[in-house]
């Protein structure tokens, strides 16, 4: 049987992929439902403390809040899942010879495809509000690609890395990702960024890619303070874009140049 990059690499991917998405919701009642769980609760949380406490009046805050905790959870669940990977497949790669590659773009992909279903509920539920469809919502795969290349890259080094130094996951539970959440527009807006740090502030890819997200999917938002939203920011957008392709790069680059020695360190 001729061999193709198709049944070397991508039949492989898919099968993972399945094979995770089976055991993750098996014996469930809730099935898929149970993943969101935690980022909807947890914009719950913050239109409870920020209609109450701060007393804002932003029309269809929840559908803001809700937009930015799916996209942070696929970021979080993405990074987190992508340090373990080779770890946790361990055996596997002992026990058949594969493509390692493969693990952590599987990994990615499953991410993936939580993130698509939780848009699809994310889209209900805009209609739900009678939020209007809009035209910028065709930007959404351009936006969707970048955000997964910057991910796949960073996992790509990661999932090589950790298995040489496995305090990477450790420290990307504890400290990077916190650090990252206040770093990015998650439970506020870049429109409340002072004007002088906005330009290094929108450095950030990811706070790009969620800024971006919110301005496609929801109409422009009206803060209390009478701050006016912000247009759809293309010099940023295109410098993210940018970062996400050599972060693709150099994931990949990463992940070939140090991949013979994982069997001696698995």
């Amino acid at each position: 049987m001729q061999v193709t990059w198709r049944t070397q690499f991508w039949e492989p991917v898919w099968v993972l992929v399945w094979r995770e998405l089976r055991v993750r919701y098996k014996r469930t009642v809730l099935g898929f439902f149970w993943s969101l769980m935690p980022p909807v609760a947890q914009a719950l949380l913050w239109l409870i403390v920020v209609e109450k406490f701060f007393r804002y009046d932003i029309p269809n805050y929840s559908a803001y809040l809700l937009c930015s905790a799916f996209t942070w959870q696929f970021i979080q669940n993405t990074l987190l899942d992508g340090c373990s990977v080779m770890l946790f497949h361990m055996p596997l790669l002992k026990a058949f010879p594969m493509r390692r590659e493969i693990l952590p773009v599987a990994s990615v992909v499953s991410n993936s495809v939580h993130f698509l279903l939780a848009l699809l509920v994310l889209f209900v539920y805009l209609q739900v509000l009678r939020v209007p469809v809009r035209l910028q919502w065709l930007l959404l795969p351009l936006v969707l690609a970048g955000l997964v290349a910057l991910l796949l890259g960073l996992v790509l080094a990661l999932s090589c890395l950790t298995v040489f130094y496995h305090d990477i996951k450790f420290v990307m539970d504890s400290f990077v990702l916190r650090l990252l959440f206040f770093a990015c527009p998650v439970f506020y807006f870049a429109e409340m960024v002072p004007p002088q740090w906005y330009h290094a502030y929108m450095l950030n890819p990811f706070a790009v890619y969620l800024t971006v997200l919110r301005q496609i999917l929801l109409p422009p938002i009206q803060l209390p303070d009478g701050r006016p939203p912000l247009p759809l920011d293309w010099i940023h957008f295109g410098i993210a874009l940018g970062f996400s392709t050599f972060a693709l790069g150099l994931g990949w680059w990463v992940f070939r140049r140090y991949q013979h020695l994982l069997a001696e360190w698995l």
